[in-house]
């Protein structure tokens, strides 16, 4: 969708075909709805299609659909997705259908070896996250697990962004999404709002749709939400005052973008 909004904002016109509306099954039915609708445009219909499609011509001039309707276009690009390259691993133990599992210090099942990368999975997640933040936080937790370290840092990162036909989607959270945001701030129709989402079991995901927030905002409210539930008071001893000096330091925001291989050729897997 990133290429598809690039050319829309060029006035070139685009036609997407895809099982699914664009992002959804990454973010949820919710904020792509509603992006949809606050961006529409002639430029870019989406055809949604359950079938195999057919390229047309030689050089390729466009597709068929499973119904028998073409279409046709300057230039076709598929986005065939990605599945983990471990077929070299094979007999080893190490690796399974979702990819290379790993724990928290990005230990695989075979002791002194280490995984990080669009290949590895967290066990307690059982799925693949293929974002360049996860990828980041992954590579330094296994470096210092192989020197014998324990990781500063979690081994994944839920933050990536995006840009949905003009449109600016920046996420910090678990994904995906499910039903309505729990709480929305400012407004779907025009394309401008913070939408949070809230799991009930103290984890929270931030959506700002349309407003260019810094990631460490992001981060500091989903960690709001986080520490927002009561603590319980101690009921022995007198009560002492305390003072907390907090110093907190910011790097610059981190852009990540949504990975997927965009390929001349489609290929099935």
């Amino acid at each position: 969708m990133e290429v598809a909004s690039a050319c829309t904002a060029r006035h070139i016109p685009v036609t997407v075909v895809d099982v699914d509306r664009p992002l959804e099954r990454i973010l949820g039915a919710f904020p792509v709805r509603a992006s949809l609708r606050a961006r529409r445009t002639p430029r870019c219909p989406n055809h949604p299609d359950h079938g195999l499609r057919s390229p047309v011509g030689d050089p390729i001039r466009g597709i068929v659909l499973p119904d028998g309707t073409e279409l046709t276009a300057d230039l076709v690009i598929t986005c065939a997705g990605e599945t983990p390259n471990t077929s070299w691993l094979h007999g080893t133990g190490l690796a399974d259908h979702l990819g290379i599992g790993i724990d928290n210090a990005c230990a695989t099942v075979v002791p002194g070896v280490y995984a990080a990368g669009d290949v590895s999975y967290l066990y307690s997640q059982d799925r693949r996250a293929p974002f360049w933040s996860n990828a980041i936080a992954r590579g330094k937790a296994a470096a210092a697990s192989v020197v014998g370290l324990t990781p500063i840092g979690a081994p994944n990162d839920d933050y990536f962004w995006t840009e949905l036909l003009g449109l600016s989607i920046k996420v910090v959270g678990p994904l995906p999404l499910t039903g309505e945001p729990t709480h929305i701030q400012g407004n779907l129709a025009d394309g401008s709002a913070l939408l949070t989402w809230n799991d009930g079991g103290g984890r929270a995901t931030v959506v700002a749709y349309g407003i260019r927030k810094p990631v460490t905002r992001l981060r500091a409210m989903v960690d709001s939400h986080r520490n927002s539930e009561p603590k319980p008071i101690p009921q022995n001893g007198s009560a002492v005052p305390v003072t907390i000096i907090v110093a907190m330091y910011s790097t610059a925001d981190q852009y990540g973008g949504l990975g997927s291989r965009v390929d001349s050729a489609s290929r099935r897997t």
